[in-house]
């Protein structure tokens, strides 16, 4: 039933309603999803990567403007192949430098407290990180077992509509459109952006929601991810 919802989803922002819905029920509360990128791209380069996006935002943007991503030490572990791994598990699994502590450290502020991450390889032997998280997990073996298969599906599934929404053509944005995505790319807020190009906060969301819009997403980190493929800002 759950891979017949995601086989059916037409946008990314309803396999995460799909997955989220089915979570609830062990405490998933936030799931991320995507490719992970080369060692040394920008942190706003590595948002393109992102392919399933229901991450709190405020810690997306920290998270890629300070370049986190480099020192997580579930990304190493993605990296690596590892088998499905708990967040609490991983001092077991390898050696966690101070930054990746405060990585992991950070992320509770945002209700990321405890979390599951499972390591995929794409067919272009990428390495694809598949993670949800929430205040407290609390997975049978059998749940655990299940979302190893649901996140596997949704692995293709998320890919194949990356694929097929770059095929649609060319998406416009006005330059202040361009403008106000380039901000949160660098991690600024609606009401910092406005600040910067001095119009109102709400005028700057304005903006940022007819961008969603456009490229069919629900999240800002998504809208980011999108402008990247399509080569609008760099």
């Amino acid at each position: 039933m759950l891979l017949e919802e995601v086989r059916r989803s037409r946008t990314a922002a309803d396999i995460c309603t799909c997955l989220l819905s089915y979570g609830a029920r062990f405490g998933a509360t936030n799931l991320l999803a995507g490719v992970i990128p080369p060692p040394h791209v920008s942190g706003r380069q590595q948002i393109s990567h992102v392919l399933l996006d229901a991450w709190p935002r405020d810690w997306s943007l920290r998270y890629f403007s300070n370049g986190y991503l480099r020192n997580d030490p579930t990304i190493r572990l993605v990296s690596r192949g590892n088998a499905p791994f708990l967040w609490k598990e991983i001092d077991e699994l390898c050696k966690v430098c101070l930054f990746g502590r405060r990585v992991m450290e950070e992320a509770t502020e945002f209700r990321l407290c405890e979390g599951l991450t499972l390591a995929f390889s794409t067919l272009e032997r990428q390495a694809f990180g598949f993670s949800v998280a929430g205040e407290k997990l609390e997975l049978d073996p059998y749940e655990r077992l299940a979302l190893q298969l649901v996140a596997a599906y949704t692995c293709g599934s998320a890919t194949l509509l990356a694929e097929a929404r770059r095929e649609r053509g060319p998406v416009h944005l006005s330059p202040r459109q361009r403008d106000v995505l380039h901000w949160v790319s660098e991690g600024l807020t609606v009401d910092e952006i406005g600040d910067r190009l001095n119009i109102s906060s709400h005028t700057a969301d304005m903006h940022l929601r007819a961008v969603r819009e456009k490229f069919g997403v629900t999240s800002s980190i998504q809208a980011v991810a999108e402008a990247f493929r399509h080569g609008l800002i760099k």
